[in-house]
């Protein structure tokens, strides 16, 4: 390809959304589309009675349906590799269902 039509090429790219940026391209958290897994501090909402989520380093809420109680402290760091549940619906309506694989306080 030479330069006087890789420049229109770019462009069309572009159009058609290959240069906007997603939360994939966020640091912090690596989500492959079936698993997503990094860096955030836990969160409760007071939203529906209730809950506890992740605020990822990516600026993706996350909502896991199996946090540990022992995990569940307003601020605390983790890092996490979660399953994302598509399959899932639910009420709290903040980001993505996941189901937590691995968990550790940073």
């Amino acid at each position: 390809m030479n330069s006087r039509q890789l420049v229109p090429f770019a462009l069309t790219l572009c159009v058609l959304g290959g240069c906007a940026p997603t939360a994939l391209d966020k640091p912090g958290v690596t989500n492959d589309g079936a698993y997503v897994s990094g860096t955030g501090s836990v969160a409760h909402f007071d939203l529906e009675g209730g809950f506890w989520a992740i605020k990822g380093d990516d600026h993706m809420t996350y909502d896991p349906i199996n946090l540990d109680p022992s995990y569940r402290v307003e601020g605390l760091r983790v890092r996490f590799r979660a399953v994302l549940r598509k399959d899932l619906l639910g009420i709290h309506q903040v980001g993505p269902i996941i189901e937590i694989l691995e968990i550790k306080r940073l």
